[in-house]
């Protein structure tokens, strides 16, 4: 998917195909931002048209996307550029130096250090990653880490999309963390309102960047990690989180499920998080070895929770949809398919309480 990322700036980990230009890991937002090609601003246009007589017209109801025309790091001029069309003027759009803003708080304060910054799509989507200084370690270097994400939508219909997230760097499985129940703002900043100071603290507040919300995920995972299961237990769980329905058939035999010729068939989600948790991946009637999973990592050696819930997420991450490591990457950015991940967490914690 390297072809749909049209200008990128990135500090520690080299990227996609080695797209983009390298900061520092003191980059400040607006100088990430700059780098990134990013410095450029949107405005409202009334939509034009060509009448019968040969000249145009402007609407007085709607509106154009547009970027403006600006200047590269490079010299590179890029001209102005409709980016979305048929808006009315209820819609508000936010700047990327806004987003940038954001962050400001947590790098100047050492809470953390800006990532990345990128335009995917001829920059109808632009994305901010900051690395948190919250981190910790399971048994056996099993290191987690935490990233603060956000995805603002030059589309005139999606909204911005602010996340906090942690990271198994052993694979690169992530985990969106789920803000409060209930939070007013949901990490979801529609373009009807201004992104005010005062949505932004709301965001923050909901979102949890803290000590606090890292400390509760470390016990989780660490009580997950002490947990061991056995094999029917795990096919239950995948069952569970991805097709609880076979388990409401009463002639269902669980102890059955990867027998040939069984009536009841696992779905490929389940197939693919199982074999995960079993380092094998099946494609075209074969079966491959997966390698880096983490599953030699003294976390999982001894066939834990944290072991079968990660099962899910490499294969959320990493088995399901799409075709490359780019396209993963960009998901995972987007942070896509959370609601199934956090169901895992939240089954796997039952499961192992139980």
């Amino acid at each position: 998917m390297s072809h749909e990322v049209e200008t990128m700036a990135w500090a520690n980990e080299v990227p996609w195909h080695r797209l983009g230009r390298e900061v520092g890991n003191d980059a400040t937002p607006d100088q990430i931002l700059r780098v990134a090609d990013l410095d450029w601003n949107v405005q409202m246009k009334p939509v034009e048209w060509k009448n019968a007589d040969g000249g145009y017209q402007k609407s007085d109801k709607y509106f154009s996307l547009v970027r403006d025309a600006h200047t590269r790091v490079d010299g590179e001029q890029i001209q102005e550029q409709v980016l979305a069309s048929g808006l009315t003027d209820q819609y508000i759009p936010i700047q990327n130096s806004r987003i940038a803003n954001f962050f400001d708080e947590y790098i100047k304060n050492g809470v953390a250090t800006m990532e990345t910054a990128m335009s995917l799509f001829n920059g109808r989507i632009v994305i901010l990653v900051a690395k948190t200084n919250e981190n910790f370690e399971l048994a056996g270097g099993d290191k987690i880490e935490q990233y603060l994400y956000c995805a603002s939508y030059h589309t005139g219909r999606d909204q911005v999309k602010i996340r906090s997230s942690n990271t198994r760097v052993v694979c690169n499985n992530t985990f969106s963390a789920s803000l409060r129940e209930n939070s007013t703002i949901q990490g979801l900043i529609s373009h009807r309102y201004d992104f005010t100071n005062s949505i932004e603290q709301q965001v923050k507040h909901d979102l949890g960047i803290s000590v606090e919300q890292m400390k509760e995920f470390k016990e989780k995972t660490e009580f997950l990690a002490t947990k061991k299961l056995k094999e029917k237990d795990l096919l239950n769980y995948l069952l569970v989180v991805y097709q609880p329905e076979l388990l409401k058939e009463k002639d269902f035999n669980i102890s059955k499920l990867m027998t040939d010729g069984y009536e009841f068939k696992p779905s490929m989600n389940v197939n693919r998080a199982y074999g995960a948790y079993h380092d094998t991946f099946e494609q075209n009637g074969k079966t491959y070895k997966l390698q880096n999973t983490g599953n030699d990592l003294k976390s999982c050696f001894d066939d834990t929770w944290w072991k079968a819930f990660n099962s899910v997420t490499y294969n959320e991450d990493h088995l399901r949809g799409g075709s490359s490591r780019d396209e993963f990457r960009t998901k995972r950015a987007l942070l896509e398919n959370n609601t199934i991940k956090t169901n895992a967490l939240n089954v796997a914690l039952e499961l192992a309480n139980a």
